[in-house]
């Protein structure tokens, strides 16, 4: 399935097609969203300068603060959502090269699919942090789930466990962890890719995705706990080091 063309956002076309999608996981997905940061920052504990990358309404940055009591700092390159990040008293950068600091952290979720040469993305990272400093990824998982709803949102790729691996290792990083996240979410997404998203049975909508947090993401968060983890999962959890 091709990507959208005005979907694909990078330095010259920088607003984000996915707007819609942040605000229903901001409202609807209070679990999960906690839960990523959780696993995210994992490795962060006394690491007091952190980034986000592409850090989007600051629903993430917002959670972080309040789970570790340090505020990140953010990176994202749409005007629009920079100034909602700076409302809400997130410092803010417009690229990486607007950085001129190194960090104890930087943490990403669902942003890596976004970039075309992701490996150059992650090679940048890499010199923005600190000698033993860690990037933890969050990302979509395996591209048999690719769907409309990932062209529609500027998804170049879903991601397989060792290509990840593989260029995080390019851009000379150290695997700490590796594993895959919601399992539940597996079938969930599988079904969304034929059924369309939302449709007919209000897949996608708030009220599904509130019944997803409430209900199926406790039990998807157990499998996972209980191995399913090393198997298969919706998302990909890498945490590496800078080597």
């Amino acid at each position: 399935m091709p990507i959208h063309s005005d979907s694909v956002q990078n330095q010259s076309k920088t607003d984000y097609a996915g707007v819609d999608e942040l605000w229903a996981n901001e409202n609807f997905l209070k679990k999960y969203s906690a839960d990523t940061v959780a696993k995210l920052s994992k490795y962060a504990k006394d690491k007091p300068e952190v980034l986000e990358f592409g850090a989007g309404i600051g629903t993430l940055a917002q959670l972080w603060h309040a789970a570790t009591g340090i505020k990140p700092e953010c990176l994202e390159i749409d005007e629009s959502l920079r100034t909602l990040l700076r409302e809400r008293e997130l410092y803010c950068y417009e690229s990486l090269d607007a950085i001129h600091k190194t960090f104890d952290v930087i943490y990403t979720s669902n942003v890596l699919e976004h970039i075309e040469d992701d490996v150059a993305a992650l090679k940048s990272l890499h010199a923005k942090l600190k000698p033993g400093g860690i990037i933890a990824i969050y990302v979509p998982a395996f591209m048999c789930l690719y769907s409309e709803l990932d062209a529609a949102i500027g998804h170049y790729r879903r991601y397989e466990k060792a290509e990840l691996i593989r260029k995080l290792e390019l851009a000379n990083f150290k695997i700490k962890e590796c594993c895959f996240a919601d399992s539940i979410g597996f079938f969930a997404w599988l079904s969304m890719k034929f059924k369309g998203y939302r449709n007919d049975q209000k897949l996608g909508s708030g009220k599904s995705l509130a019944i997803y947090d409430k209900y199926l993401w406790p039990l998807s968060r157990l499998l996972d706990g209980i191995g399913l983890r090393f198997l298969f999962g919706k998302n990909l959890l890498v945490i590496a080091e800078k080597a």
